[in-house]
C-alpha cells in the first residue's frame, strides 16, 4: 500500500495493493484541517499498512476509516456482508442438502396478535 498528496487536487491518493486507488479530497479529512500543505508531503503508510502517518500529526489515521469515509458505513458494511454470504463452505453445503431433504427452508408464519 501507498500514499500521497496531490497538490493540484488537494487529494490525498490511497494505492492498495492490488492495484486499485482511492482519491479523498483533503478538506473531507478532518483531521488535516490544522495540517500545513507542506506537511502534507511527509505522508507514509504504517509499517503494519492499516494506517497513514503524517509527520505534522501527532498519530495516525486509519485506512479502513477513509475508506468508510468515502464509501459510507453502511454501503462498507453491506458489502462485507454480501462477501460473507456469497462463502462456499463444507459446512453451507450439508446444511443446504439436510434442510433440503426435509423439504426445504419452512415458510414464514405471520404471528396473529
Amino acid at each position: 500500500m501507498a500514499v500521497r498528496y496531490l497538490p493540484r487536487r488537494d487529494s490525498i491518493e490511497l494505492v492498495f495493493a492490488s492495484g486499485g486507488t482511492m482519491t479523498i479530497l483533503r478538506r473531507t479529512i478532518r483531521e488535516f484541517d490544522t495540517v500545513p500543505l507542506d506537511g502534507l508531503k511527509g505522508l507514509a503508510v504504517s509499517p503494519t499498512g492499516d494506517a497513514v502517518r503524517c509527520r505534522s500529526l501527532d498519530g495516525e489515521i486509519a485506512v479502513s476509516g477513509l475508506v468508510a469515509l468515502v464509501l459510507g458505513s453502511r454501503r462498507l458494511s453491506a458489502a462485507f456482508a454480501r462477501r460473507g454470504g456469497q462463502r462456499k463452505s463444507k459446512a453451507k453445503a450439508a446444511a443446504a442438502r439436510a434442510n433440503g431433504a426435509k423439504g426445504g427452508r419452512p415458510r414464514n408464519r405471520s404471528r396473529q396478535v
